[in-house]
């Protein structure tokens, strides 16, 4: 441990304990539990309510022969002076043809060159108090410049005020919780022991915003990630494998009304029925976390995480690029 903690040397610096990490697992579930005996016109007009119209879009541009990538944020809806800062950003990659999901957490503090604006944290880009031009499609692009050759096909953008309700509604989520965590403020408690257990939402998510540690949000030695993102990914994952026994008729629909009421995404809603028809049989075996190059440091006295471009070219690219099909 002492070593591990010589390691820990920065941490990533961000707002204050109330904005919420990114679940970005809210639209996952909705692909995970899929159909599973649900009927088609229910599903369909659940996932109706989850897309009011947010892109305009009304042609489909789904591929099921490429991967397709959604960007999931997560922002705190508790405070309505928020103008819109992604406080989590999660890249999620469907190989529909290998049946396989890619999730990379990215750090809200990552120093990114934004088009048109220089350096900054990337989770400025979708604030219009910030940025004339601050949104969705200005993040999107962020991140493709710093992953050369990916697209991002579709975002889902996640409400926070129902997500307890999200994950009573699936009956909690099994996590192993790997030490102690302990935080307590004026309206937080998050009051965790290690080991196996079962959480309800209030437990999850307090799981997922911890960050009071040497780590932070983000930390990387000897080639592995620490800190709450990683948090984040092992919840999506918790969340996947516990979708498995909710996929039948008389458990989804309260599942479903939790959700619609959590996600606003410019999929359309029959492209995301196809895209649950594609992944129906996904467990979290199927999912693969991949690590964030990076490490925390200091530019002009601000704290960042400084991403590793040459590994994001070429180790993290190809798994979030095109698929190379085989002939």
């Amino acid at each position: 441990m002492e070593n591990e903690n010589e390691h820990r040397t920065s941490r990533s610096r961000g707002s204050n304990v109330r904005r919420t990490i990114l679940i970005g697992v809210v639209v996952v579930l909705a692909l995970a539990v899929g159909v599973g005996g649900y009927s088609v016109f229910s599903l369909y007009r659940s996932l109706n309510s989850m897309n009011p119209g947010a892109s305009g879009a009304t042609r489909s541009t789904l591929n099921l022969n490429q991967r397709i990538n959604i960007l999931i944020m997560g922002v705190d809806s508790r405070d309505p002076s928020d103008p819109g800062r992604s406080d989590s950003i999660m890249l999620v990659g469907f190989d529909p043809v290998s049946g396989t999901i890619n999730v990379m957490s990215i750090p809200r503090d990552s120093r990114v060159n934004i088009p048109g604006h220089g350096y900054d944290k990337i989770n400025a880009t979708t604030n219009p108090d910030y940025f004339s031009d601050g949104g969705i499609p200005l993040l999107e692009r962020t991140i493709e410049g710093m992953i050369p050759g990916i697209r991002i096909n579709y975002y889902a953008k996640t409400d926070f005020a129902g997500f307890e309700k999200v994950i009573d509604a699936l009956g909690g989520v099994t996590i192993n919780v790997e030490k102690r965590m302990y935080y307590k403020s004026a309206d937080t408690l998050i009051d965790l022991q290690p080991g196996v257990q079962h959480m309800d939402g209030k437990t999850a998510l307090g799981y997922a915003r911890f960050r009071h540690d040497t780590v932070g949000d983000f930390g990387s030695w000897g080639g592995e990630e620490y800190g709450r993102v990683v948090r984040q990914k092992e919840l999506f994952k918790a969340i996947i494998a516990q979708t498995t026994a909710l996929r039948n008729v008389w458990k989804l629909p309260p599942v479903i009304r939790a959700i619609e009421e959590a996600v606003t995404t410019d999929l359309l809603p029959a492209d995301m029925l196809h895209l649950a028809l594609a992944f129906k049989d996904a467990t979290d075996k199927q999912v693969t976390a991949v690590v964030f190059p990076g490490a925390p440091g200091t530019v002009d006295k601000v704290s960042y995480v400084i991403p590793d471009l040459e590994t994001l070219r070429t180790k993290v690219a190809p798994l979030f690029g095109p698929l190379t099909v085989s002939k």
